[in-house]
This record gives C-alpha cells, sequence and structure tokens, in this order.
C-alpha cells in the first residue's frame, strides 16, 4: 500500500492543510509555507525507530493572523490505500485486518490519526485508527498495530545535498555495540571512507576502489530495499521523468557506466549513502517500504549532476516526497506531481493538476514553450501573458523605469503565441498563479480576448484583460508621442506624409524587434516623450497588485 492523503491542523506552521500523494510528490512554495512543517509531521507519525513522538508546546500552531494566538489542539491524520486489490491479504499487512476499511466492493484502506491536546501546563496525545466517517475503531491492539506501521513504511529523510558531504564523523559510533560488528555496519564505515577519500583526495582513488565501493553499495541495498517496484497494479503510472527511458532501470547501474566521473559518482554514492544512513542507527527490516521525503536536493549541486542525481533517484523503487526551489528540477518532473503550497488566512491551499485537467497536447505546448524555455514559471507569484517578443523587452524596462522590480517581486512574463493562450491560462488557474493578459487590436488579439473572457466565469474581464487600442503595440506607442523614434528607425524624414503602419514597417525592416524594444526604452529616458503611456502604467500597477496579493 502506499501514503495517499495526509490531513494537518494545528501543526507547528500549519494551521490546516489537506495533501494528496503520488508516487512521486514534488511541493514546491516560498519560505515559510509549510513545506517543512509538512514534512516535520510526516518524520513523527512515521518515525524510523518506531517511537512515538512527545509533543510540546512549540508543536502547537500559533496564529499571528489573531494575535499571536496559540491553538490548544493539533492533529494529524495519514490516509493509506492498496497498490492493487487484495493487497490487504498479504503477510506483511494481515494484523491490520480490523482496522482497515471498504473503499468500494473490494478495495481497502487505511486511516491513522494522531491527536495531541494542550491543557494548560499539560500535553496529552492519542494515536488511534478511524473509519471513514472519522470515529474511532475500537482495537485493543492500536499501539501495537501503529508501531507496525512505523516499521512496514518508515519516513527515511534527507534534509538537502549538504548532507551528501561526508565530515569524517562516524555516526555509528553511538549505534547498538552489536549493530557496530555486524557486517552491514563494517560495510558503511568502508563505503564512508571511499566518499570520504574521493572529497578530500580524489587523484587517490582508485578504479577497483571505486568498483569495489559500488559492490558494497550493492550489498547494502539489497539489505534495505529491493531494485524491484513494491506494486502490482499495471494500471498506475509510476515514470517520475519525462526522460525515463534514458536511465538504467535499476539505479546502481548508472555507478558503473565508465563515462561518469569521479566527482559524479561521488554524488551518486553520496546520495543513496546519505539514504541509508538517514534512518540512524536503526536497522530497517527486510518488509519495510521507506518513504523518501527530500529536502532541496538542489543545494550546492551543479545543475549537471543535479540531473544525474535526479535519474538516480527516479528510479528508486520506492514513494518518494520532495521539497524544491530549483526550476532546473521542477522542470524534469512531471508537471501533475508538483504541488504549489500557498499560505492563506485560514488555511495552507494546494495546488496542482487534476487526471485531466489538459490534454496531452496542452501538456507537450506548456511544457515547451513555459517549462523548458522558463522553468522559473511555476514559482512565480503573477504571469503576464503578451503576444510577443517586443512586450517582452519592452514591459520588463517600463516596469523598471516606473519603480518595479518585476523579479523580486515574482512576476514573470510570457509570450503565448505560439503555445496557445488557453492551456497557460489553465496552468495558472491551477497552480495557483495570478494573470493578466495583454492582446493587440488585430484579428487575431481579439480572438484572443474572446478566449480570455470565455474563461473568466463570473470576474470582470479588466482585472484579467487588456486589449491596445491599436493594432499592436508598436501602434500604440506610435500614436502616443514615439512617432519621432520610429521615423529616426526607419530614416523616413519629419514632414513625409507616410502611413503609419509603412514607417513602422520599415523600421522593423532595419532592425530587429529586440533592438527596437531598447530604442523605446532609451527613448522614454530622454526629455523627448513626457511619459510612459497612462494605459502601460496602469497595466505594470495591475501586475504589482496581482503579485503582493497572491502572498497577502
Amino acid at each position: 500500500m502506499h501514503l495517499s492523503r495526509i490531513e494537518i491542523s494545528g501543526f507547528r506552521g500549519i494551521k490546516r492543510l489537506s495533501l494528496s500523494f503520488n508516487q512521486l510528490t514534488v511541493l514546491i512554495g516560498e519560505n515559510t509555507w509549510g513545506k517543512s512543517s509538512l514534512l516535520d509531521a510526516l518524520s513523527i507519525a512515521l518515525s524510523p525507530d518506531a517511537k512515538f513522538h512527545n509533543f510540546h508546546f512549540s508543536d502547537f500552531h500559533v496564529d499571528y493572523s489573531l494575535g499571536h494566538t496559540q491553538v490548544s489542539q493539533l492533529q494529524i491524520i495519514l490516509k493509506w490505500v492498496e497498490d492493487y486489490p487484495g493487497e490487504h491479504k498479504a503477510r506483511r499487512y494481515r494484523a491490520f485486518q480490523p482496522v482497515w476499511v471498504n473503499r468500494g466492493k473490494e478495495d481497502k484502506e487505511l486511516y491513522y490519526q494522531i491527536s495531541s491536546l494542550r491543557d494548560e501546563d499539560k500535553v496529552t496525545t492519542e494515536r488511534n485508527f478511524l473509519d471513514t466517517s472519522g470515529n474511532i475503531i475500537d482495537c485493543k491492539e492500536t499501539t501495537k498495530l501503529v508501531k507496525q506501521l512505523m516499521v512496514l513504511h518508515p519516513i527515511v529523510r534527507i534534509r538537502d545535498a549538504r548532507q551528501l558531504r561526508i565530515d569524517g564523523e562516524d555516526k555509528f559510533e553511538d549505534a547498538d555495540p552489536a549493530l557496530r560488528s555486524d557486517l552491514n555496519a563494517r560495510i558503511q564505515r568502508r563505503l564512508d571512507n571511499t566518499c570520504r577519500r574521493l572529497m578530500t583526495r580524489p587523484g587517490h582513488v582508485s578504479s577497483e576502489e571505486i568498483k569495489s565501493s559500488i559492490r558494497a553499495l550493492h550489498t547494502l541495498v539489497d539489505h534495505y530495499f529491493a531494485f524491484t517496484p513494491h506494486h502490482k497494479a499495471a494500471q498506475h503510472e509510476y515514470r517520475h521523468a519525462p526522460v525515463h527511458t534514458q536511465y538504467s532501470p535499476n539505479p546502481l547501474e548508472m555507478l558503473a557506466r565508465p563515462e561518469m566521473t569521479k566527482q559524479n559518482k561521488l554524488v551518486l554514492m553520496g546520495l543513496i549513502n546519505a539514504y541509508i544512513r538517514a534512518r540512524g542507527p536503526v536497522e530497517l527490516k527486510r518488509i519495510s517500504r521507506p518513504i523518501m521525503t527530500l529536502e532541496d536536493p538542489e543545494g550546492r549541486l551543479h545543475p549537471i549532476i543535479l540531473h544525474q542525481a535526479w535519474a538516480f533517484v527516479a528510479n528508486m523503487p520506492m514513494q518518494k516526497i520532495l521539497t524544491t526551489n530549483s526550476p532546473e528540477l521542477a522542470s524534469v518532473v512531471p508537471l501533475k506531481s508538483i504541488k504549489k503550497l500557498n499560505r492563506e488566512p485560514d488555511r495552507t491551499r494546494v495546488y496542482s493538476l487534476d487526471q485531466h485537467s489538459l490534454s496531452r497536447d496542452e501538456l507537450r505546448r506548456v511544457g515547451f514553450h513555459v517549462r523548458l524555455h522558463r522553468p522559473g514559471a511555476l514559482y512565480a507569484r503573477a504571469w503576464l501573458l503578451v503576444e510577443g517578443e517586443t512586450e517582452v523587452w519592452l514591459l520588463n524596462e517600463f516596469a523598471y523605469r516606473c519603480g518595479y522590480n518585476f523579479a523580486a517581486e515574482g512576476v514573470q512574463i510570457i509570450e503565448f503565441a505560439q503555445s496557445g493562450l488557453k492551456p497557460i491560462i489553465k496552468i495558472a488557474k491551477l497552480m495557483g498563479i495570478e494573470w493578466h493578459v495583454v492582446t493587440d487590436g488585430d484579428a487575431a488579439g481579439k480572438k484572443y480576448a474572446e478566449t480570455v473572457r470565455h474563461m473568466l466565469g463570473s470576474e470582470s474581464d479588466k482585472h484579467r484583460l487588456t486589449v491596445l487600442p491599436d493594432l499592436d503595440i508598436e501602434h500604440f506607442l506610435f500614436n502616443h508621442g514615439y512617432e519621432p523614434l520610429f521615423r529616426k528607425l526607419a530614416k523616413v524624414s519629419s514632414d513625409n506624409p507616410a502611413p503609419p503602419k509603412k514607417i513602422i514597417q520599415k523600421a522593423l525592416k532595419h532592425h530587429a524587434k529586440p533592438d527596437v524594444a531598447l530604442a523605446m526604452v532609451e527613448f522614454t529616458d530622454s526629455s523627448e516623450v513626457d511619459h510612459i503611456p497612462t494605459l502601460l502604467r496602469w497595466l505594470l500597477k495591475r501586475m504589482i497588485a496581482l503579485a503582493r496579493a497572491a502572498t497577502a
């Protein structure tokens, strides 16, 4: 079975949160929006040492919107579902028979609740299994079953890529003496030594020593988890990366490739070494199916090494929960695995794509034009959607002249003409990104405007749409004080009665669009034009308001 959902209320940085999990779940969101608190809750509920956490006053959420009021109750609920019908009959899950609840005719699910109450100077905690109505299931073996659940599906938490660094400290010194004398402990120390030497004196580590360490890794991996799927459901989709076919089904085989440099092998060896060490002094059981949580794996990693490490992690056959601030990493994971957390006054809202929200063609278009070319777009607070390249160059510079820093405010300008407007607006809505569209006044622009209006619902179009009163941005600026510039670029004298369209065409024929846009900016800085047109100044102000409202 796998972890399907978590419900949290009143715990640390989370007032209220409901989040579903896939086999791979990638969490993004700004700092202090609850990602670490979420992983803390998982680590407490499913500790690898199968010990119960003693909750303290600091574990209870403080609601700063209500004057630093601390809640008196916290709750964590985990929902588990079968990977295939009848899995509850498997030997490892047989003991849970009293607490399984029906999901449909044959499928079963399981609800585990931790509830803690703060009463003056005392904190009391209860752990129970629930039915589908939220009622406690009366079971004499509850404590034993909770510990068994922690043994079967422990959270193995790797903080960030800095944890891959071997600092020379042998963490097994504090472990049980029987564990230190165990073969696996000796292999672990041997692997630590190789990683440490690779870090400090890579030229002194021979190929044979690396091969020997890889064989040692195989031994440890065979003990802690097998590189075979832990599920039987053919209909489930467990491919974690769009480019999964480029990599070996067994991640360890990557280490044996002759083209891998010693530094790359160090990162990959360190990654799996960190995974094994993250369990602490606890020996995971062979029946365990660990859940890996990996926080900010991009720390201190070059993008190329990051991609190699991700290919390694993606092929590890276990449920994975990842937090990242890396646009590089977010651009290669499946879009449907990304969950964006957004803190609101009464809860932490989760945004993601549902199974049928976008067609295959729409996903392809957005993937190519947004994720590939602008991987940071998913982290933005607001999207300014424009038709072409000129607007991208121009509006960024105009914003700066108006005293706005779009990058610092979380505003991303995206041209939509090639990808299509509809799928981009869909993505913005589903991912909780504010948006505003600017269209030209020509026939194509009017069609785009109609598309926007059809997607507005009950919203007013003035909040989401700006239609230029001229054919395009060039004609608009020509008619609002920039005619002298266009005549200069087109080499047309001021007394020449040529129509605006012809002058603009000649200017664009002699100069590339980015050059024309930059010339407009320089012209704006000069004393030859009074100010940026009012419509554009309103538009820029509107985008800043949208971005700031997203974090209010």
